[in-house]
């Protein structure tokens, strides 16, 4: 699986921040977003996040 940071924020960019995981996962699922980004966003910590970076950050992507 790899993922990097363009399309995870492409996915999300969309997101009200701050928003929590599920309001995360849900908005890609209905962006259509690939497998590889509906498994990477699964696996956040259940937490509040405050910008798409802080997604990007979290799910450890460094590209």
């Amino acid at each position: 699986m790899h993922v990097n940071s363009a399309e995870l924020y492409w996915y999300i960019e969309k997101v009200s921040f701050p928003a929590t995981k599920e309001q995360i996962v849900n908005l890609a699922d209905s962006n259509n977003a690939t497998d590889d980004v509906m498994e990477l966003l699964q696996q956040l910590p259940d937490e509040e996040y405050s910008s798409a970076e802080d997604v990007i950050r979290a799910a450890g992507i460094a590209d």
